[in-house]
């Protein structure tokens, strides 16, 4: 419409320069009204990626603590009226540019709880939103990785609130017409937000299959934290680091890498791709961010993809570890889908997942810690025990394990609420420790 202003996130990376006709069609049928429409180039900006500190919610709440660009481009989206994210769709996710950015959107929400259709969400921190368009764009037909991305697109549209949202998933070899014909639509188009049961269907099936043959030489498994959080205990890296030992006790050889931020350099870069290389078994645990994996761990997965379509690989296992701050355990399904996804086309046997809701009542303290505190963990070291033995044995995660690992008194509607409440509590008591009032948390400092 003519006087709108129109904020487009571009995800392309440096090798994606094919995907730049696209994103020129989508400019121009989204300038075809009149509207101003402003592009930020993601990989030609210094952004930061999120730390998981949560000080964009009690100590400078709505502002990240990161003092870069990422604050014009928040600012930016929430005061447009049409808010486009452009992307590769990879492996049925974002790719790591676009995730980058994704991830410190935190800074639009409140950090408290609300039951949206039945499930805990965070509310939104503005009152004026706009209305989201994602577009991902594949190299290659593939219809289950475009559902993912799609449900995952949804997710995002309930966790932030839009008025309303649209995704389409177009081929890079569509000509302008077809494209811009997809694109005519999509800007007038309102899509149903995938709640519950479309979510659900997405958390990828127990594995069924045979013992795989130990190759020989020693048994190596690598552990890849892929949370943000590595100046303090973290979830991940506790239930992790059980399951490496489990596996170090049946005479593994064990490696664990936490990702940082070196991994945007070469040497970092080096470094994961020569761990994995050595291992027969990679083991990645990480938080869910914004409905998926963090930008870290994203950024890993593309890493590893691009590394072994060059360079022939033995044969590897994958298996991964997703837990959530929400109390329900599938909302980690989109991103268990996308870690099952990216085995599938780089080459991995997907050795299964284990998805955990509530993690953050977990902690970062070691499992079996005597005295440690919050809940019970005893049916999460048993999955474990489970997991390691079988993933020892060159089995798949059994279904017994993921279905103990997920179970949880959370799920119950008193347990809920009360660790909606505990959860409000502790992010009160953390502002107040930082001056921050009830109140202040609720700051819009980026309302036009």
């Amino acid at each position: 419409m003519p006087g709108e202003k129109i904020v487009i996130l571009d995800g392309a990376g440096t090798g994606d320069s094919d995907l730049s006709p696209v994103l020129d069609v989508l400019r121009e049928v989204l300038e075809a009204d009149g509207a101003q429409v402003e592009t930020f180039t993601l990989r030609d900006i210094k952004l930061a990626h999120c730390l998981g500190c949560f000080n964009c919610w009690v100590k400078t709440p709505g502002i990240c603590v990161e003092a870069d660009a990422g604050r014009e481009i928040a600012k930016a989206v929430i005061r447009a009226d049409v808010a486009v994210l452009f992307t590769p769709v990879t492996f049925g996710g974002y790719s790591p540019e676009l995730k980058k950015m994704l991830d410190r959107f935190v800074q639009l929400v409140s950090p408290f709880f609300a039951m949206d259709h039945g499930e805990v969400h965070h509310p939104p921190r503005y009152q004026r939103r706009p209305r989201f368009l994602t577009v991902g764009v594949q190299r290659q037909s593939n219809p289950f990785e475009a559902h993912i991305f799609k449900t995952l697109a949804g997710r995002n549209a309930i966790n932030i609130h839009p008025p309303s949202y649209a995704v389409e998933v177009v081929p890079a070899t569509d000509g302008a017409d077809a494209l811009r014909a997809r694109f005519t639509s999509l800007a007038m188009r309102s899509d149903a937000l995938p709640y519950g049961d479309a979510a659900a269907s997405l958390m990828p099936a127990p594995v069924v299959a045979a013992r795989i043959a130990e190759p020989a030489g020693p048994r190596r498994a690598l552990l890849v934290v892929g949370s943000h959080r590595v100046d303090e205990p973290s979830t991940s890296a506790a239930l992790g680091g059980y399951l490496l030992g489990r596996l170090k006790a049946q005479d593994w050889e064990t490696e664990s890498l936490t990702l940082r931020a070196s991994l945007n350099r070469p040497e970092g870069e080096s470094e994961l791709l020569a761990a994995a290389d050595r291992a027969g078994l990679v083991l990645l645990v990480f938080p869910l961010y914004v409905d998926t994996l963090p930008h870290l761990a994203t950024k890993a997965l593309a890493l590893m993809a691009a590394h072994r379509r060059a360079n022939p690989s033995p044969p590897q296992r994958l298996a991964a570890i997703v837990n959530s701050g929400f109390p329900e355990t599938f909302q980690n399904a989109v991103a268990l889908a996308v870690c099952r996804e990216f085995a599938a086309q780089s080459g991995f046997t997907w050795a299964g997942g284990l998805a955990l809701g509530g993690g953050g009542a977990v902690g970062g303290q070691p499992l079996t810690e005597a005295k440690r505190p919050g809940p019970p963990v005893q049916h999460i070291v048993k999955a474990l025990d489970m997991t390691a033995a079988a993933l020892g044995g060159g089995l798949p995660v059994p279904a017994e394990a993921a279905r103990l690992f997920a179970r949880s008194p959370l799920t119950s509607a008193v347990w809920r609420r009360l660790y909606m409440w505990l959860v409000q509590r502790s992010f009160t008591e953390l502002a107040a420790k930082n001056g921050v009032s009830k109140d202040q948390l609720a700051a819009q400092p980026y309302a036009a």
